[in-house]
Formats: C-alpha cells, structure tokens, sequence
C-alpha cells in the first residue's frame, strides 16, 4: 500500500480508538450494572486512549518516514 493509504488507515484506527475511549468512559460514568463492570470499563479507556495516541503518532510519523518520490 502507498503512504498516504497507511496514514488514512492509521488516521481512522486513532479516530475508532476515541471513540472506544469515550464510549468505555460513559460506561465507568453510569454502568448499567456496577458490580459486574467493576474497573473494567477504565482499563479499557485507558488502553483505548493509549492505543489512539500511538496510531495518531504513527500517522503523523510515516510521510518522515518514506522518502516522497
């Protein structure tokens, strides 16, 4: 695949990433069930958030990466 068809699937892998990470957070916030969920829900925000800065980076990182033609 050509640079720009990674950067847009990293691009889109951040932006399902906050979404995961926002909705995992109005989980924790009003869970339907506490104690089944117990910290759940933040380990997986946590991961999530993680998870969309490192292809956030990645994204931004790959046009340095490839030398342009």
């Amino acid at each position: 695949m050509k640079t720009e068809a990674w950067r847009v699937v990293l691009t889109g892998l951040s932006l399902t990433c906050i979404t995961a990470t926002a909705l995992f957070l109005m989980v924790a916030v009003n869970p339907k069930d506490a104690a089944t969920y117990g910290s759940s829900p933040l380990v997986y925000a946590a991961g999530s958030a993680v998870l969309a800065i490192a292809f956030n980076r990645a994204s931004a990182w790959l046009p340095r990466r490839v030398p342009s033609a």
